[in-house]
């Protein structure tokens, strides 16, 4: 019945649970193990009271009967069931005689699971208590320790060896928020693994479990930082100072000197001051009455580049620069002076400041943890610890860079706080504060730009200038030599006999288009000069094939009454003629146009060249140009024949007869000004009038009447 105690030797208690196991013997006090490295004692610590295992154990693995335990089994049906080891023998013994556990063997045996591929050894189970993401940070920080034994790495964390306190990694991962707040949940699991160092016979303590049990992260963070809790954050930040307290020391107080440097050079840069007074006197005299000022603030400058000239090619920037280049070369040197602004536009003074009094206030801390605070006590640090004297050796150094730094930030305050107030900021101001040396440095670029720029205009306008004056030297010297070449060799030679003319023609072709009434004259005097026949301006032409016809009539007529000498002195005429037509042919366009150009450049402009052309006048140029090319044509045709009956006649000396009955001498024109009309006059046989060439000589230089 229930509540009724069994005898041990019932056969209902014999198969279900078997007999109670003994109660535990106190063991012998544990004796201390031998110290590895001189930290961890092995053996240390008993084994952990348990039920006593029966002698007689199953030959394979049997499946598992889950137990809910009874926490007190004195107080309850279950104290009958707690024999001594020797019963407890005893009994497995008959059940094995009767076979009763060999059926159990066998009804309840475990399958065994085979890995596919692996070793026959399997890797011992190790438990985990600090999470995944911890775990993998060990792997990491710690891989520079991963072929080291887990005890050698807690002996080199707890020595402070220089391994550890050197490397930047794990010293940065053994002050992180993981390793210095232990949550309540791993604090839990770990007690029965830890020693409390605190205690007063901390080193003769033992645990509860083996710390062996836990993998190697799990055991490394257990001596370490859950272990040494007490004291953990304060000691890895005296170890950290040790390390960082003189490179820290550099950068920053590097930083404060060149910021109270450069305030300094600001302070004392009188060609700074003289540029901005010059920037203001302009500005003043380009605003309004009520846009005067007596001073601005530094965020002006930078919009001295938005102003642009009426061209959009220069800026108000470019004319100070340039002012101050030409007119006041001694303060050029003001961008030397505050070089220094454009490197400290990217210090924060801000955050400088912080950094110099965390640098201050780290010191200090550390120092009053060794006077007074978790590591003034060493007899609560563990045993084998040398943070106390690792940290106190560098101390005094630290102690001594705190005071400089805070001189150091005192004086850069001041500095700063000054040279803002001497420029008109607010040193209040917190966007003042940062940007104050960006709007220097701002300046200082836009000068040098604006100095490349204008340099660069000043060369290329220089060497433009250059270019022309070469030019000009050299078309002065050409017309100089054209012009003594022609004086040496024959004082009456014309302009376009050189080569210096044609040149200067060409230039003055370029220059500009010829002028209607330029052209409209020349022909006038080439008609005047070779026909003897003077044309107005909008006169009628004569007929040419007409005035042709005449002279051949006026020949045939004449033809009887020449003598074998006066064709020969005839002859003679014609050939002359016919050489100074051909001179005349050659030159008088080239002549003509220079001497007309000559004219229009000193200023000899005519009456015509300003009267405006009347509504025909376009048809009446192309009607004299087209009979002057009639003319032309003719007068081609009488000079082939003329140059022909030369030749014939110059073969035949004494024999002229037969051959002037077929050669006519060509007779010239004679217009009548008085009439306006064309007659055809006939000379005399042995009279042959040339017509003047239109370049003249030097005592008779040719006239030209524009009438």
């Amino acid at each position: 019945m229930p509540g009724t105690p069994r005898t041990p030797g019932t056969p209902a208690s014999i198969g279900l649970m078997g007999p109670p196991p003994p109660p535990p013997t106190p063991g012998p006090p544990p004796m201390p193990g031998a110290l590895k490295g001189g930290y961890l004692p092995q053996a240390s610590f008993p084994p952990v009271p348990t039920l006593s295992m029966p002698f007689c154990r199953p030959k394979k693995k049997l499946k598992a009967l889950h137990w809910e335990k009874v926490d007190a089994p004195q107080v309850t049906v279950w104290a009958a069931h707690t024999p001594t080891h020797a019963s407890k023998e005893e009994k497995y013994m008959e059940l094995s005689r009767k076979g009763v556990l060999d059926e159990v063997e066998k009804l309840f045996m475990a399958k065994e699971i085979k890995k596919i591929g692996g070793s026959g050894k399997q890797k011992e189970e190790k438990k985990q208590i600090i999470s995944n993401d911890l775990r993998k940070t060990f792997h990491i920080s710690l891989a520079k320790f991963s072929q080291i034994s887990t005890e050698e790495v807690i002996r080199m964390v707890i020595h402070c060896d220089r391994e550890v306190v050197a490397n930047e990694t794990v010293m940065n991962f053994l002050q992180k928020d993981d390793m210095c707040v232990i949550p309540d949940n791993t604090a839990k699991l770990m007690v029965p693994y830890s020693k409390d160092w605190t205690g007063s016979d901390a080193l003769k303590a033992v645990t509860e479990q083996d710390p062996n049990e836990l993998t190697r992260e799990d055991q490394i963070y257990l001596h370490t930082a859950f272990e040494l809790r007490h004291y953990w954050k304060a000691r890895i930040r005296a170890l950290l100072l040790t390390r960082t307290f003189e490179p820290e020391y550099d950068e920053v107080s590097g930083h404060l000197r060149e910021i109270v440097k450069v305030s300094e050079s600001l302070r004392d840069s009188v060609a700074l001051m003289n540029v901005l007074g010059l920037i203001l006197d302009i500005g003043n005299y380009m605003n309004d009455s009520n846009k005067q000022a007596t001073g601005f603030k530094l965020s002006s400058l930078s919009r001295l580049g938005m102003v642009k000239d009426e061209k959009n090619e220069s800026t108000f920037a470019d004319l100070v620069e340039r002012i101050v280049r030409n007119q006041y070369p001694e303060w050029e040197h003001f961008t030397d002076d505050i070089a220094g602004v454009v490197s400290t536009q990217k210090l924060n003074v801000e955050q400088l400041k912080l950094d110099a009094k965390r640098y201050i206030d780290n010191i200090k801390n550390v120092q009053a943890s060794l006077d007074s605070g978790n590591l003034s006590d060493p007899k609560k640090f563990h045993p084998q610890d040398r943070v106390s004297q690792v940290v106190q050796r560098s101390m005094k150094d630290a102690r001594r860079k705190a005071e400089q730094m805070q001189l150091y930030l005192d004086e850069m305050t001041r500095s700063y706080d000054d040279i803002m107030t001497f420029y008109g900021e607010d040193s209040t101001d917190e966007n003042a504060r940062r940007d104050f040396f960006a709007k220097l440095a701002g300046f200082v670029t836009e000068w040098k730009r604006s100095k490349e720029k204008n340099v660069a205009m000043e060369d290329t306008r220089r060497r433009n200038e250059a270019s022309m004056a070469r030019k000009r030297a050299a078309n002065m010297n050409a017309i100089n030599n054209a012009s003594t070449t022609s004086t040496g060799t024959d004082g009456a030679m014309s302009p376009g006999s050189t080569g210096a003319m044609d040149s200067l023609l060409e230039k003055l072709r370029a220059a500009a288009p010829q002028a209607r009434d330029q052209r409209d004259r020349r022909r006038r005097a080439r008609l005047r000069d070779r026909h003897q026949i003077r044309v107005a301006s909008g006169q009628e032409m004569p007929d040419m094939a007409e005035l042709a016809k005449s002279e051949t009539q006026d020949d045939d007529g004449d033809k009887g009454f020449l003598s074998p000498q006066e064709s020969t002195t005839s002859a003679e005429a014609n050939s002359e003629k016919v050489g100074e037509m051909a001179a005349i042919s050659e030159s008088e366009d080239i002549a003509d146009r220079a001497a007309s150009m000559l004219q229009g450049l000193r200023g000899d402009g005519d009456g015509e060249s300003s009267r405006p052309l009347s509504k025909d006048g376009s048809l009446r140029s192309r009607r004299r140009r087209e009979s002057a090319d009639d003319e032309r044509r003719v007068r081609r045709n009488r000079r082939r024949t003329a140059a022909s009956n030369t030749s014939e006649d110059r073969e035949t000396t004494m024999s002229p007869a037969p051959e002037m009955e077929n050669t006519t001498i060509p007779e010239e024109e004679a217009v009548s000004s008085s009439e306006g009309k064309a007659d055809h006059l006939t000379a005399p046989p042995q009279t042959i009038v040339s017509p003047p060439s239109p370049e003249g000589t030097a005592s008779r230089p040719v006239q030209i009447d524009d009438d």
